[in-house]
């Protein structure tokens, strides 16, 4: 016994296990949760929905643009209807400057009208005392006789005694009329007086009245046009926030869109595939069909070179086989996982079966080995292993021929001497190669 006889299997089994899985994935897709047909089904239904969605924005949109254009209108007639009324506030302000500067030729002229008041007063003074001093130059010079007589006639409207007082007046004709002149103006001025109070009085009050809509008009108006200007604010931000949307949604909708193409394109691909892979697995069970047919002929007439497996030498040169054994480089029992041909190094290698080279690689355990996947044989998938090999004859990817070179053996990986370590598996797994040599 002269090699470690465990190999490490699991990149094998997956390269042989791959073309079973290939197959049904191929035929049973629809039972996977990430199966492309329900994907694009979904991802058409979320495109149906956004366009829903759009349309639905879309049309919310207009009808925003179309609140907001209405808004903006009325809040260019809003800011018209406010200059009005500031403009009506400033006649009014300039209604009431007239006023206060009437109100101040008023007061000039109620000041005159005193002024005039006293003025006729100091005039009527003078006049009484005018016409005293008459009265006693006559008295005293014995014209009229008595004073109060003097005084009677000179103030008295009876005619009958003015034959006297007719010389007195025509020598003083000029203080008596002076003196009515005085009583008429002062009359007039009182009037004047009086009237202009009450119109200015009544000029202000109107003033004022006016003042006082004009800028409650213009309060009013500027809390209208506030009003609209925040409304306009608000539909303008509502306005901004559904293009915003739109924006999001027509790329959400561009997105789908195209995932829902490239799920086609997988669809597409894998309905070909399944094609190919259908019709590679009717030529595989037609293949296995025949080989089948052929071990079982080999079988039945003891004939080895007939057997779908031809072993590396005679079965009976086996110097270790299959199953539980004392490692001879770890010294501790472990599984051997094929049989041992005493194989001196340097000794042609070949396939034991047609199939194709999936691996041709190193480990430190193996050394060089190279594995063939022979396709499905009954109802398994075949493959064989050929390791501690000194260098190789063939590639991954080749097609090989029963009998074909396909390296040379060696003592490479843990190994205790120049040998063939040759393994059969069955669906990735290995078993007793003797099943399929015997």
């Amino acid at each position: 016994m002269r090699d470690e006889g465990v190999f490490r299997m699991r990149a094998v089994r997956t390269g042989l296990v791959t073309l079973t899985l290939l197959g049904t994935l191929a035929f049973g897709t629809h039972a996977y949760a990430d199966d492309p047909d329900a994907q694009k089904h979904k991802v058409d239904q979320h495109i149906s929905q956004l366009q829903d969605d759009l349309d639905d924005t879309s049309a919310a949109l207009i009808a925003a643009n179309n609140k907001l254009n209405a808004t903006n209108a009325q809040v260019a007639a809003a800011t018209k209807a406010l200059q009005d009324k500031q403009a009506e506030v400033v006649a009014a302000q300039n209604n009431q400057r007239d006023i206060a500067a009437q109100l101040q030729i008023a007061d000039a002229n109620e000041a005159q009208g005193k002024a005039d008041l006293s003025a006729n007063a100091a005039a009527q003074t003078k006049t009484r005392a005018l016409v005293g001093g008459i009265a006693r130059q006559s008295y005293m010079s014995g014209g009229l006789g008595s004073l109060g007589m003097t005084l009677n006639l000179l103030t008295s409207n009876d005619t009958t005694d003015l034959t006297v007082a007719d010389v007195v007046m025509r020598q003083q004709g000029q203080v008596l009329s002076g003196l009515t002149s005085q009583r008429a103006a002062q009359q007039a001025a009182q009037d004047r007086i009086s009237a202009a109070k009450r119109r200015v009085a009544q000029l202000k009050i109107d003033a004022d009245n006016a003042l006082t809509r004009a800028n409650a008009a213009r309060d009013a108006a500027t809390k209208a046009r506030n009003d609209l200007v925040a409304l306009q604010k608000t539909q303008a931000q509502q306005k901004a926030d559904l293009e915003k949307q739109k924006s999001a949604e027509l790329a959400n909708l561009k997105q789908e869109q195209a995932e829902s193409a490239r799920l086609s394109k997988v669809l597409a691909a894998r309905a070909a595939a399944a094609k190919a892979a259908a019709a590679k697995n009717a030529a595989l069970r037609a293949r296995a069909a025949a080989n089948a047919r052929q071990q079982a002929a080999a079988q039945s007439s003891g004939d080895t070179s007939g057997l779908f497996l031809t072993p590396p030498m005679p079965v009976s040169t086996i110097r270790s086989g299959f199953g539980m054994r004392l490692n001879p480089v770890l010294h501790i029992w472990l599984m051997h996982e094929g049989d041992d041909f005493p194989f001196p190094c340097g000794t042609p290698v070949y396939a034991a079966a047609a199939g194709t080279v999936i691996s041709t690689s190193y480990d430190p355990v193996a050394g060089n080995h190279v594995v063939i996947d022979h396709g499905l044989v009954g109802s398994v998938d075949l493959g064989t292993w050929y390791a501690h090999l000194s260098k190789f004859a063939t590639t991954p990817g080749t097609s090989v021929k029963k009998g074909q070179l396909i390296g040379y053996s060696g003592t490479t990986g843990r190994s205790t001497g120049c040998h063939l370590h040759f393994a059969v598996m069955e669906d990735g797994r290995a078993v007793n190669p003797l099943t399929w040599l015997t």
